[in-house]
């Protein structure tokens, strides 16, 4: 029975900083909103940004959905490619597609950016299912876009003996909990937006500091499992 590694996109598989929150100020200085402290800021990465407009800048949600277009309009033509693929992260995924995992990519990143994305470093062919928001049919949060994720692999989530085989790989409070309360073994990076903090809260089971560690997760539950 194969097992599934779903992961995130932004602060997990590349670093998107740059380029979420300069189209972030660019779309608060459109409208003369003030732009929150760098480390406020760092709050927009991960969650839905309709969402954290009204909770870091105090806009209405119609403010936040304008404000959110605006944001598009930089990000999805300049902002979406000031990113990188942070280091070993291609070796991972060898080694993933290597031992017959089903690959899924589960982002709240509107999908199309997400696969433009992909496509821009050469990624798309390491993932089965790729999966992201969409906003028109209200698939915006991490439970919803993993639970998807979720039933397009058609993967059980436990083995005859109670061992779950889906991972859940990501940076911020939002992948873990999602990934708890859906049944995945649960993976938090310290190297993404999130702090160590954080994810120790969300109740991650395991803490990698860097991808190498992620590897090393996978070779101890693969240990675990054919106990």
């Amino acid at each position: 029975m194969k097992k599934t590694i779903l992961f995130d996109l932004d602060g997990t598989l590349t670093d998107s900083q740059e380029g979420i929150l300069t189209s972030v100020k660019f779309a608060l200085n459109h409208f003369g909103y003030p732009i929150p402290d760098e480390q406020t800021l760092l709050l927009f990465l991960g969650p839905p940004l309709v969402d954290s407009f009204q909770e870091h800048c105090g806009l209405t949600y119609e403010q936040a959905e304008e404000t959110y277009k605006k944001f598009r309009e930089r990000y999805g033509t300049i902002g979406k490619f000031e990113n990188k693929v942070y280091p070993n992260i291609v070796d991972l995924l060898a080694k993933c597609q290597a031992e017959q995992y089903t690959i899924v990519l589960a982002t709240a990143k509107p999908e199309h950016f997400a696969k433009e994305i992909l496509d821009h470093f050469e990624l798309t062919p390491c993932f089965d299912v790729i999966v992201g928001a969409d906003y028109e049919s209200g698939l915006l949060h991490k439970k919803e876009i993993l639970e998807k994720a979720l039933a397009l692999c058609g993967n059980p989530l436990t083995d005859t003996n109670g061992r779950r085989l889906a991972f859940m790989v990501g940076d911020r409070k939002y992948d873990i909990e999602a990934a708890n309360e859906l049944g995945c073994i649960s993976i938090g990076v310290t190297y993404g937006y999130g702090t160590e903090t954080e994810l120790k809260e969300a109740d991650a089971e395991y803490l990698c500091d860097d991808v190498d560690e992620i590897a090393q997760v996978l070779d101890l539950e693969e240990m675990l499992v054919r106990r």
